[in-house]
């Protein structure tokens, strides 16, 4: 029988496949010991932190400093406004406390009691909000960056080797839609609220060693026409913490 013969073109073919496979590889290759050696030196960075500051987060959106402000004349208060402005605050009290107890419960870090840090960021006249650049206001939705000169100065008041600050998105809803695309056809996206938030870590000289910003999503609890939206926020925000948690725990020594 005769042997059909191979085509130049088909010998190309199969040598380009293989530079492709070969240069794949080696971009693989290479981005893992990228990766590896930055989680090295992140490793190397904590561990020499024992004592930690944790700031407390906040939500870098304008919302609850408008909503401190005075009405204007013949203005009327809004009920759903004041009632979102009320689950903001209850969301970043609760932020405030389950962050600190997370890291003393995940780390080997000593966290700086919350009095200590009231009581040191009113001695060099601070605010969390002013330990950011642009007053820890968010452009869009880039979160403001730590001002390191800034973060020094706390570190330094407090005799910390660390500081812990992040900073918060407002919370999202959505009461579930319809959608269609060509593959899938018409699907439904059940409804659900999310949460968004930076978490930065920076060594007491100002050097950035983490910053994880994360969202997560979390069905929307009802029972029958009533919803749990604020417990629902609440958890959800847990679990931003808990992810950063799980990221930075990748780089600290391990609790005994």
């Amino acid at each position: 029988m005769r042997q059909h013969p191979i085509f130049p073109f088909t010998l190309v073919w199969r040598g380009i496949l293989s530079l492709l496979l070969i240069a794949l590889y080696s971009g693989l290759t290479m981005r893992n010991a990228h990766a590896d050696a930055a989680g090295d030196k992140r490793r190397a960075q904590l561990a020499q932190v024992k004592r930690i500051v944790i700031l407390p987060p906040f939500f870098g959106t304008e919302t609850l400093s408008k909503a401190e402000a005075p009405l204007k004349p013949n203005e009327k208060p809004n009920p759903q406004l004041t009632q979102y402005v009320g689950y903001l605050k209850k969301i970043e009290a609760h932020v405030r406390e389950w962050l600190p107890e997370r890291v003393k419960v995940r780390t080997p870090f000593e966290v700086v009691p919350a009095e200590e840090v009231a009581e040191g960021l009113k001695d060099l006249k601070l605010t969390p909000e002013k330990v950011f650049q642009n007053n820890g206001r968010m452009r869009g939705s880039k979160f403001a960056a730590p001002d390191a000169a800034v973060v020094r100065q706390v570190a330094a008041r407090l005799h910390a080797d660390a500081v812990l600050l992040g900073t918060l998105d407002e919370p999202r809803r959505s009461n579930g839609k319809y959608t269609f695309d060509l593959l899938g056809g018409i699907g439904y996206d059940s409804p659900s609220v999310s949460c968004k938030a930076g978490y930065y870590l920076l060594l007491a000289d100002g050097t950035e060693v983490l910053f994880n910003p994360i969202e997560v999503m979390h069905p929307l609890t009802s029972l029958g026409k009533r919803d749990f939206v604020l417990a629902d926020w609440i958890e959800t925000e847990e679990q931003v913490i808990e992810n950063f948690m799980d990221e930075l725990t990748r780089y600290t020594p391990v609790k005994k």
